[in-house]
């Protein structure tokens, strides 16, 4: 059972009697606090330490208002870029709780960050970068480490092959060593990849991490050094999954750390949980606008295609579910394509999907859109993004977020 069916539903029916739409809303899109508010508490719980930090990534769901509740609700944030930061202390994110990992960034950006941002933890990503740096910084340095394993990630995420851009290969181990001695890092930062499939190869590589920070840490009490390595940024990449009563894959993959390498609790823990945190926290809906019938199967032409879904449609679907809306439920059941309204012949959502017999005029649900979605937003097209509305279930309200607009004219 889609835990966001029933919200849904009751939402797509709320906006419609709201009076909020208007003929041009052909498509709208919209967020679940209550579930974005159950998977962060989760993800918390799972890790029982006190003084974690929870960054969830930018990238994954980058809407102003949706940041600043994730803010509020007492979790940081990650960046990608010098503009995620931005978006972080727009947001209201205290910079000591920013966690910022562009592999590019200029001298320029660091300067700002050595001005502005007290206590940011700023990850570079080669030891050539550390060169950058000024003497003392006011942010807490840490380095990225390729752990070079193999997670079972696709091969368009995999970040822990021999010849990956992210990190320094931890083969360098003596380089690694020597550079944390010469320079002021206080943290490691691992990512083994996005949608890992073996957790047992991210544990290993967390592991070795861990232990690398502890090796650090000897030689540098050894040469009569106070600093420390303090935090290990364990980064994201868990698949997402629908919470139940069963031990959640999140709780699993928590337990297999405190199994495997019990003194990375001894740090403080940063976590990076995006897609995660986010898949089944969004829904979305549209209008049918043409249903035509090719051979033997019912092609239904929707308002949103790849210009919102851009990873479904290129790479391959990620478990979006549709669902005919009002009296189309009711229909019998037929073989449908559903495509989208880009000019671009990849533009399909899903094909041989077996549902309701769909008709112009007819509204379509897509569930789990809540991640990697609205913030791949493409440029194809230059099509107006969807207005964006909270959903409070619970309290049965509905908040605009954000009118529609076109932000490519």
């Amino acid at each position: 059972m889609n835990p966001l069916r029933e919200e849904a539903h009751w939402a797509v029916k709320a906006w419609q009697a709201s009076g909020q739409q208007t003929e041009e809303d052909s498509a709208v899109l919209f967020h679940s606090w209550d579930a974005q508010k159950r998977y962060l508490d989760h993800l918390a719980q799972a890790f029982a330490h006190s003084e974690a930090l929870h960054a969830v990534a930018i990238k994954t769901q980058p809407h102003l208002e949706i940041l600043k509740r994730v803010v509020e609700w007492g979790f940081g944030l990650e960046a990608a870029s010098m503009e995620e930061v931005q978006l972080a202390l727009k947001a209201g994110c205290p910079s000591d709780r920013i966690v910022f990992d562009s592999p590019v960034k200029t001298r320029s950006e660091i300067a700002f960050c050595q001005e502005n941002l007290p206590g940011l933890r700023f990850n570079v990503n080669s030891l050539e970068e550390l060169q950058r740096l000024p003497e003392q910084p006011t942010f807490a340095v840490g380095i990225r480490i390729n752990p070079m394993v193999d997670t079972g990630a696709p091969s368009v995420y995999h970040v822990s092959h021999d010849e990956s851009k992210f990190g320094v290969p931890i083969g360098q181990r003596e380089a690694l060593l020597a550079a944390i001695e010469r320079y002021p890092v206080v943290q490691l930062h691992v990512h083994s990849g996005s949608s890992m499939a073996q957790l047992d190869s991210a544990v290993a590589a967390i592991e070795s991490v861990v232990a690398l920070a502890q090796e650090a840490n000897a030689r540098l009490a050894a040469k009569g050094l106070k600093r420390q390595i303090h935090s290990i940024d364990i980064g994201g990449g868990l698949m997402p999954e629908v919470l139940s009563e069963a031990p959640s894959r999140m709780q699993g993959y928590a337990d297999a750390l405190r199994a495997a390498c019990p003194d990375l609790w001894d740090f403080q823990i940063i976590t990076e949980f995006g897609q995660w945190s986010y898949f089944y926290t969004g829904y979305a809906y549209s209008n049918v606008e043409y249903a035509v019938q090719r051979g033997g199967t019912r092609v239904a032409y929707v308002h949103l295609g790849a210009d919102f879904l851009l990873r479904d449609a290129y790479v391959k679907p990620r478990g979006i579910a549709f669902e005919a809306v009002g009296e189309a439920a009711n229909r019998p059941s037929v073989l449908t394509d559903i495509a989208g309204p880009l000019c671009f012949a990849g533009d399909y959502l899903q094909k041989g999907l077996t549902m309701p017999r769909l008709e112009e005029g007819d509204g379509l649900l897509l569930l789990n859109t809540g991640s990697n979605a609205y913030a791949l937003w493409s440029r194809h097209c230059s099509r107006t993004i969807p207005a964006i509305y909270g959903v409070d279930y619970d309290a049965k309200r509905l908040d605009l977020l954000s009118a529609r607009f076109n932000p490519f004219v």
